[in-house]
């Protein structure tokens, strides 16, 4: 029979030893959650702590993909940025 109270015990601790947001690696990609969920990903075994290297290398692609819409915008509204040399 599955003990419930022993589960949950489980649970706070893996949370108590967690910062408040955590990411997260699955096969799906990186995700950033509070503790009391990434406690259930973690004792689920479904998910893993992202690594340093993980979690930089996602913000470099969402930081240059904010800088390809911001451009985009701008051509949609006729804006032409060009750089200058000096």
């Amino acid at each position: 029979m599955f003990n419930l109270k022993k589960y949950w015990q489980v649970l706070r601790e893996i949370e108590k030893t967690l910062p408040q947001y955590v990411w997260m690696y699955s096969q799906g990609g990186l995700v950033e959650v509070g503790a009391a969920v990434a406690a259930r990903l973690l004792q689920a075994k479904s998910h893993r702590l992202a690594t340093p290297e993980e979690v930089q290398h996602h913000r470099d692609q969402q930081q240059e993909l904010q800088k390809q819409q911001f451009q985009q915008r701008l051509r949609d509204k006729g804006i032409a940025v060009v750089p200058i040399e000096r």
